[in-house]
């Protein structure tokens, strides 16, 4: 089995290979657009210049180690009562690899989170992912959803994280976080297909989407009842457009649907290094930035694997029935 880090060598050779008359800052946008770190994809395209395989060899790793005493000194200097610290630069920077950072500061895993299933819905998904295979395998996948985006970055997976080893020390500006009971927010829909992101549709958060394509491309909305409001139907039906039917959409089933990808990936674009904003109009300025400087093939790559999502979960089941 192939691992992450061989893939993405594997890709980055092929692309680098493919585009090397434009340069190493282009292969540097593209996989950036990835959320690819750039010191990794500069490490990659050194070991390209090297003439090394993309492919490791089982046991060519750096040996585990520990940090000695002052480099492990040297590693709270950097994330002591500090947020937004990356782990990978702490390891150029200390001249180890990452796992040893990784394992100074913390032993615990994350639970991986997962949609609150009824049973119904476990065995409807692989039953629906089925049927939906069956009727639209040949056609290209257009997606649609919205998501909120508040003023500031808790929502994101890091940079809610701090380190210290003694907490008592910690100065409140980094050991807590403040959100107003309401805080304001916009809502954004979009869609996403073969040929990349609409134009996006951004409100304040008080203003809900309401009920007021080609041949070769299916529809699938998600199951929000504005999606399936009589008048949305009957414009779908007269314009001819192929779209998931109510009854085949299977309920509570984001990891079949990429937009969802697409959300985490937008969102850590928009709230990168802790940015918040002031007002909501400065929130929407960022997001359509951000949508802007999305690299269009990372969009593709992400629509054209809905297929393969609906094929494994039609084979295999949801991850917690597997």
């Amino acid at each position: 089995m192939v691992s992450k880090e061989d893939d993405l060598r594997s890709r980055l050779y092929k692309f680098y290979s493919e585009n090397i008359d434009r340069g190493k800052s282009y292969t540097l946008k593209h996989f950036m657009a990835e959320g690819v770190p750039r010191s990794t994809i500069y490490d990659i395209l050194q070991r390209f210049h090297d003439k090394l395989p993309a492919s490791r060899k089982s046991g060519s790793g750096r040996p585990p180690s520990k940090l000695p005493p002052r480099k492990l000194a040297t590693l709270w200097r950097l994330f002591n009562h500090k947020d937004g610290i990356s782990q990978r630069q702490a390891a150029k920077k200390l001249n180890c690899g990452f796992m040893t950072i990784n394992d100074a500061l913390m032993k615990a895993r994350k639970k991986k989170r997962i949609p609150q299933r009824t049973a119904n819905q476990i065995s409807d998904a692989k039953r629906l992912c089925g049927r939906l295979y069956r009727k639209f395998s040949k056609r290209c996948w257009v997606i649609d959803d919205e998501s909120y985006f508040t003023l500031t970055h808790s929502t994101i997976n890091g940079n809610n994280t701090f380190y210290t080893p003694n907490i008592a020390d910690t100065p409140p500006s980094v050991k807590f976080s403040t959100k107003k009971k309401f805080e304001a927010k916009v809502l954004v829909w979009l869609a996403i297909g073969p040929n990349g992101v609409s134009q996006p549709l951004i409100k304040p958060s008080r203003l809900a989407i309401n009920a007021n394509y080609d041949e070769n491309y299916v529809f699938w909305p998600d199951k929000a009842s504005s999606h399936y409001a009589n008048n949305v139907l009957n414009h779908l039906r007269q314009k001819d457009i192929h779209f998931v039917e109510k009854d085949d959409n299977p309920s509570n089933l984001p990891e079949a649907r990429s937009i969802e990808d697409f959300w985490d990936i937008l969102k850590e674009k928009v709230y990168a290094n802790v940015w918040k904003a002031e007002n909501t109009r400065q929130l929407t300025n960022r997001i359509k930035l951000c949508l802007r400087n999305i690299d269009r093939d990372l969009v593709q790559r992400l629509a054209e694997g809905t297929k393969k999502r609906i094929d494994h979960i039609r084979r295999h089941g949801v991850i917690e029935s597997q």
